[in-house]
């Protein structure tokens, strides 16, 4: 038993060392890593967009200048054939003043260019540009239908060359814009590369040793049925060692009429040589109709020849032969003696048989251990069904546990997967939104780990002590289902206890709640949790619909009922279940404070 405890307690050290933190900081850093680069990249992104719709501005404008340029030359010479003179002088010079403006913010987008070589392009293009624009605009100023076809000619040669390098400067534009464009997109595949790095890390370093600890808390389990199984066979041979203490004890008190008396002398051949009436009393048969020698006796009593030469040998070498022989009396019934065969020296030299009847004494024992064999065997049957529980709360635990990774982190590391295997960085809306729904599965991603690692072994029960505990659990349920879950303190209990205390009252709160939403159909879940001198009060109840206690005390209980009486005992605590069909049901739990 000691060996036993002595094993469990090891068991639930080692489950309790469990806690994630080391796990947790890489998680956490990992993570924080990953949201870094997806803000980073936003930011880019998003200076991108916005420099590239001022690019496009430039470009915009640069083409404009050449719509302008074609236009006052248009004028020019619509104005030197005399068509409509007054008319097309206003529009050259509205032409002329946006023109030259245009230019002059061209310029200052010059200087905004942080690569030396593009902008030493720029810059020469620009300057060379600007001396056709002045002589554009030098010889449109003051022009009217009466300038002279050479006049004419120079602005049109003056645009032509005007226009070449205007188309030159469009294309340093256009290839700075395609600069920043690869630079963005090499940024991009750079952060892509290190986060799926992390993401590598988080699978090797955070979830891999995650899911081997759940293994190894499994194998714990599976170890812990097996040593339950030992156990049963240690109370069994405990009962068969209590049972004998019992029948020595029995031997002990009997009275002094029971105390050894000479049975009967026989001379070294084994023959009698004088016989008792205490012996004739017990087997109930007188002198004619006794045998006469010890070696007969027990020979037709179903001894074996080989035994009774032993014994007396042992006799004869001085030395004394204690124990008990079973023989019979005239009317056949079973007798018991106890008996002590010795040696007497003398003249002549002879053996004494002295003992006592302890026939009812064998009765006695043996309805006792009939009786402690009923006894044994329905405290082994509890132990078994306690035991058949266990195994079914470890495979419901291994199911839910199995489910919840698979269904839950399974399928969000999945779509994870999906979402950035589709990511194009040349597609920069499209991967930007990819990016946004990336980041919104890790958010869940983190969100599920953490509901599954609360429920595994809630590291504020560590740290805060049971309120603290109760209060998250009440509020991670309520928002992971559709049923309310109220949680109220009203002692403002804050007292800690052993960590296997808050571990089984914890426990206990949880079966009711999970009983509550499952079966019961409960819409509502209150627990309130009280205290006074003598021990803490917990009551859970619903208004679910109910079941019948009558119903429930002929077929045992059900197996969360169970669970949480076995519990309730392990912390020296009671528990009462009341209910009825349609009224929903109430569960109370007291558990003493002075003996913890």
């Amino acid at each position: 038993m000691q060996k036993t405890n002595k094993h469990t307690r090891t068991l639930t050290h080692r489950i309790e060392k469990l806690s994630l933190k080391k796990l947790w900081t890489l998680y956490s850093i990992a993570i924080t890593i990953i949201i870094l680069l997806l803000t980073f990249s936003q930011i880019i992104n998003y200076s991108f967009s916005q420099k590239q719709s001022v690019d496009a501005d430039i470009i915009n404008m640069a083409g404009r200048q050449r719509m302008l340029s074609q236009k006052i030359t248009k004028c020019i010479l619509l104005i030197h054939n005399d068509h409509a003179a007054d008319t097309y002088t206003k529009e050259l010079k509205k032409a002329i003043q946006l023109w030259k403006k245009s230019h002059e913010q061209l310029g200052e987008h010059n200087t905004k260019i942080n690569n030396e070589i593009i902008k030493s392009d720029a810059d020469f293009l620009y300057a060379k540009s600007d001396a056709f624009l002045k002589k554009i605009i030098d010889d449109a100023k003051g022009f009217s239908d009466q300038s002279s076809k050479e006049v004419v000619q120079e602005i049109l040669d003056n645009e032509a060359y005007y226009l070449v390098h205007m188309d030159q400067l469009v294309g340093i534009y256009s290839d700075y814009a395609n600069y920043k464009l690869k630079l963005v997109q090499n940024t991009s595949i750079l952060l892509f590369i290190i986060t799926l790095v992390i993401l590598f890390f988080e699978l090797f370093y955070v979830f891999r040793p995650t899911a081997t600890r759940i293994n190894k808390t499994i194998a714990e389990l599976e170890k812990t049925k097996n040593i339950n199984h030992e156990k049963i066979q240690e109370i069994d041979q405990l009962y068969r060692s209590l049972g004998q203490a019992y029948q020595h004890l029995s031997e002990s008190k009997e009275t002094d009429e029971n105390l050894h008396a000479t049975l009967a002398k026989v001379n070294m051949e084994g023959d009698f040589t004088f016989i008792s009436e205490k012996l004739f009393d017990i087997i109930q048969t007188k002198a004619d109709d006794f045998t006469s020698s010890l070696y007969y006796w027990l020979a037709s009593e179903g001894y074996k020849k080989e035994m009774i030469q032993e014994i007396l040998d042992i006799v004869i070498n001085g030395e004394t032969w204690a124990g008990t022989i079973k023989v019979t009396d005239a009317e056949g019934d079973f007798k018991w003696l106890e008996i002590i065969i010795s040696k007497i020296y003398g003249k002549p030299t002879e053996i004494l048989i002295v003992g006592r009847d302890i026939t009812d004494q064998k009765e006695s024992e043996e309805r006792s251990k009939e009786i402690n064999q009923e006894e044994i065997d329905k405290h082994i049957e509890t132990q078994k069904s306690r035991s058949l529980l266990i195994l079914k709360g470890q495979e419901e635990e291994r199911g839910r546990i199995s489910k919840d990774i698979h269904d839950g982190i399974g399928q969000l590391l999945t779509a994870l997967k999906f979402s950035l295997e589709s990511i194009n960085p040349a597609q920069v809306k499209i991967s930007t939104n990819k990016l946004k729904e990336s980041k919104g599965l890790l958010k869940n991603i983190i969100r599920e780990v953490r509901r599954v690692s609360f429920n595994l072994s809630p590291n504020t029960l560590g740290d805060y002590g049971i309120h603290a505990v109760l209060t998250r659990f009440a509020q991670e349920t309520s928002r992971l289902s559709d049923v309310e879950i109220k949680y109220s303190n009203t002692s403002d209990f804050n007292q800690r206890f052993e960590k296997h205390i808050e571990t089984n009252i914890y426990r206990i709160v949880q079966e009711a709640v999970n009983n509550a939403i499952k079966y019961a159909e409960a819409e509502e879940v209150d627990i309130l949790l009280s205290h006074d001198f003598e021990a803490l009060y917990i009551e859970i109840s619903d208004n679910g619909k109910g079941f019948d206690m009558n119903n429930l005390e002929i077929h045992g209980g059900g197996n969360g009922l169970l669970n949480m009486k076995e519990r309730a005992g392990f912390v020296g605590g009671e528990i009462s279940v009341s209910s009825a069909k349609g009224k929903g049901t109430k569960i109370s739990v007291e558990v003493p404070i002075e003996e913890n």
